[in-house]
């Protein structure tokens, strides 16, 4: 590991919640100060230098902070993203097919609205994304669930099930890759069985890949729109540095339709439906593809650090709280419905928050209830401290057990061992107020 590397590590170790509280987005702000807050999709990490770089050109070259030219054909981020996408993953995207959106969310809106009709059905697998019922909510069609599998250990997708709901008449499939909450990358064999049963029933598919940076070891995403079953549907790619860079707040995304039709359909979007990209997200998501290679690869490997780390503290919980490793980026999906039972509740992110003074995401937001999302996108040390805290507001709260051995999760089929990872225990001075 090199030296920037290794300063880099000292940087992420070195966060303390008390720096933090000081912040002024979202995540740092919705709860007091005594909160720790691991619900909302961002990391804690410094920005990467070569975007700081490229953020305060922009304050000190005489003050370039207008609107950003999305009405191009030829923008440096344009030609940046597709170099990177074939870098990285093998995808050749013609840079002058890469259309900018403020976040990968307004991509799959104006996909939607472009690619379906009012009333239609449209297929998300559950647990999914909030955001995503409200969207198709919204533009007045119908949400199809479709239940994910948890077998050999893994989430997995319910292909026959997808099938059904292809059969009955869906027009469209909101696909997740790499899947938040629960953090699984879909295989290219998984993803070619998708673009077969899609073009069988003539559905088309509109993929959210903003977590696609940030896979663990062992695992390389795949994108859709590279695979050569993909020329066979209509699909829709939405992509952005937001999620690994920790960029959410400077907004701009980047869309891909497959076909040249599919390029063709997309831009008959109104204009107004790509406003709101910031100027300042714009160079940095090119700084981002072009010079922030090196400190995304440290970022990755101190996630896969934390993942083993979350993963051993865990263990304490037994099965009343069932992590199956995430293959990507910085989301632990909790399997808490035992532990749910035993507390009589049914909003466990309500018990952790007001009992553990720890703001995890509630497991029904996504469809299903008894599980909750936690970000581990933080240091190490606040990572010990949160579930320091949801162990001790169990352990208050829930009898200690007679000695028998717990039972197993009920209704989980392949429910993993833990990841063994080489959790060393970090002081906590910092939270003794």
């Amino acid at each position: 590991m090199s030296e920037v590397q290794q300063e880099l590590i000292h940087l992420f170790d070195g966060l303390r919640a008390m720096t933090l509280s000081g912040r002024r987005s979202e995540k740092w702000r919705r709860y007091p100060p005594d909160i720790l807050p691991a619900f909302i999709a961002e990391m804690d990490f410094p920005v990467a230098e070569p975007v700081i770089d490229a953020v305060r050109a922009h304050l000190t070259e005489g003050g370039d902070l207008g609107y950003a030219y999305v009405y191009t054909t030829d923008a440096p981020v344009q030609r940046s993203f597709a170099a990177w996408a074939h870098e990285s993953w093998g995808w050749r995207v013609e840079p002058e097919k890469v259309v900018l959106f403020p976040d990968t969310m307004r991509v799959m809106e104006v996909a939607l609205e472009r690619f379906t009709e009012p009333g239609d059905a449209v297929v998300v697998d559950v647990p999914a994304y909030p955001p995503y019922f409200e969207a198709i909510a919204a533009a007045g069609r119908q949400v199809v669930s479709q239940p994910m599998r948890l077998r050999g250990g893994r989430w997995r997708l319910d292909l026959e099930g997808l099938a059904r709901a292809f059969r009955a008449g869906a027009a469209a499939y909101f696909l997740c890759n790499p899947h938040n909450p629960t953090g699984r990358v879909l295989t290219r064999e998984e993803l070619r069985e998708v673009l077969a049963l899609a073009a069988e029933f003539r559905v088309a598919v509109f993929s959210d890949e903003v977590h696609a940076p940030l896979t663990h070891p062992g695992h390389r995403h795949v994108p859709l729109g590279s695979l050569p079953e993909a020329a066979r549907v209509p699909t829709v790619t939405a992509a952005s540095a937001s999620k690994g860079w920790n960029l959410s707040g400077l907004k701009c995304a980047m869309a891909v339709a497959g076909r040249p039709e599919d390029h063709d359909r997309l831009m008959e979007m109104r204009p107004r439906e790509r406003d709101g990209v910031g100027i300042l997200g714009v160079s940095a998501s090119e700084a981002a593809f072009t010079r922030g290679g090196p400190w995304l690869r440290t970022l990755r490997h101190y996630l896969h650090g934390s993942r083993q780390v979350l993963a051993e503290l865990l263990e304490s919980f037994g099965p009343d709280l069932v992590l199956v490793p995430p293959e990507a980026s910085y989301l632990a999906w909790l399997d808490g419905r035992r532990l749910a039972e035993r507390l009589g509740t049914d909003d466990l992110a309500e018990f952790f928050l007001s009992r553990g003074k720890v703001a995890v995401s509630d497991g029904r937001e996504y469809g299903s209830e008894g599980f909750v999302r936690l970000n581990f996108g933080t240091s190490q040390r606040l990572l010990e401290e949160m579930v320091r805290r949801m162990e001790k507001a169990v352990r208050e709260e829930v009898p200690e057990s007679d000695g028998a051995d717990p039972a197993p999760p009920r209704n989980i089929p392949g429910y993993p061992a833990p990841v063994c990872g080489s959790y060393r225990p970090a002081d906590s001075e910092e939270f003794s107020r």
